[in-house]
């Protein structure tokens, strides 16, 4: 019933990442600080910015 209630994706790199773990920025939340500076300057990536591996996340799947 709760599952995922704190479990938030990365705006840039789509990572899953837990609200409590997370870089919040604006009510967003962000996998690492590289990805809530690279959202600050480009916002308009949105989710999933070509040049990160889903299956990693940009930051080797801390």
């Amino acid at each position: 019933m709760f599952f995922g209630l704190f479990q938030k994706k990365c705006p840039v790199c789509g990572m899953k990442v837990d609200k409590k773990d997370a870089v919040e920025r604006s009510g967003k939340y962000f996998c690492s600080e590289k990805c809530a500076e690279e959202y600050g300057k480009k916002p308009e990536l949105g989710a999933h910015h070509e040049s990160h591996d889903d299956s990693r996340g940009c930051c080797g799947g801390h």
